[in-house]
């Protein structure tokens, strides 16, 4: 498993749970909205701040590259 990978399900996780959390104080609390609105709002909460966690996906370019002391060589 590669290193983003395991950041990716990590920020997963912390989303559930949020998640279940929101949903676990609803009950509790004997809120109405308990099914939906707050385990959406504690895990979009959660979503937005592990944005952090989970860097964007950059595609690597294909075809050969070439270096020349340690600095890419553009054939254009």
């Amino acid at each position: 498993m590669s290193p983003q990978t395991g950041r990716t399900w990590l920020r997963f996780l912390i989303v559930v749970l949020a998640g279940a959390a929101g949903q676990t104080l609803g009950i509790v609390a004997r809120l109405p909205s308990a099914d939906l609105l707050i385990p959406l709002v504690f895990g979009g909460a959660a979503y937005y701040l592990t944005a952090g966690i989970d860097p964007p996906f950059r595609p690597r370019r294909g075809g050969e590259v070439k270096y020349w002391r340690g600095r890419r060589i553009d054939d254009n």
